[in-house]
């Protein structure tokens, strides 16, 4: 029996051949969700620092891809992520040990100002020990917040992180805390997204003693698409 020749397939071929037309797709729209994944963690970097798991990139690249896939605008393998539902963001934890929703038991808004200048985190009432959580034993924590004006598509990401002092949990007393997040370089086609984050330590003596990474917590808490700002 004459042996079937089996066709070769090589970079040309999937890049040419209509056989892999859905190939090419999936490429494509992977290619961009991983690139919209880069820039957030890349604005994102001095925020996440002590507080993401090793595996948040993965996470985060599967995340934009289901954002992509909610372009209602472009085709199969043309869908971009700006073109999607950026709300989908909300929620979402780079730590996946510990989450904000598990160790921010206190309600807070997020606005923002109507030059665009500022976005703000406020609790009305804030009092740590009865509004945060925490499984490792820390008797202090700090707050902190940042904003990003981000197209996803373009390399340019102006960020000024705010942080709290660092708090006694026991201690502190009940009051209004606000953080205020510079909003840098805003154009009209970039979304506005913004997370909070908490890291925790052990107070000793006047010092402090970071706790393992795995119990601190950031989260993007608000997502200001481009046609909502």
């Amino acid at each position: 029996m004459a042996k079937k020749k089996t066709a070769i397939v090589n970079r040309r071929r999937v890049l040419t051949d209509p056989v892999f037309e859905l190939t090419r797709q999936n490429n494509a729209e992977f290619t961009r969700a991983c690139k919209a994944n880069r820039l957030l963690r890349r604005a994102f970097a001095l925020a996440m620092l002590n507080k993401a798991d090793r595996y948040v990139s993965g996470r985060l690249t599967k995340t934009m891809f289901n954002i992509l896939q909610s372009d209602p605008v472009n085709g199969r393998g043309e869908r971009r992520v700006t073109n999607g539902v950026l709300g989908i963001l909300e929620g979402f934890n780079f730590n996946r040990d510990t989450s904000l929703q598990n160790v921010l038991r206190g309600p807070y808004s997020v606005t923002i100002n109507h030059d665009i200048t500022q976005a703000t985190i406020s609790f009305p009432s804030f009092m740590a020990k009865a509004m945060i959580e925490t499984t490792s034993g820390a008797n202090a924590c700090m707050l902190s917040g940042i904003a990003a004006s981000l197209s996803l598509e373009e390399e340019t990401w102006p960020v000024n992180p705010v942080q709290t002092d660092k708090m006694n949990i026991i201690l502190h007393p009940r009051e209004p805390l606000q953080l205020q997040l510079p909003v840098i370089e805003h154009k009209s086609t970039n979304a506005i997204i913004i997370a909070l984050g908490i890291e925790f330590f052990h107070e000793i003596h006047g010092g402090y003693q970071p706790v393992e990474k795995k119990h601190n917590v950031l989260a993007v808490v608000k997502v200001f698409p481009a046609n909502e700002v």
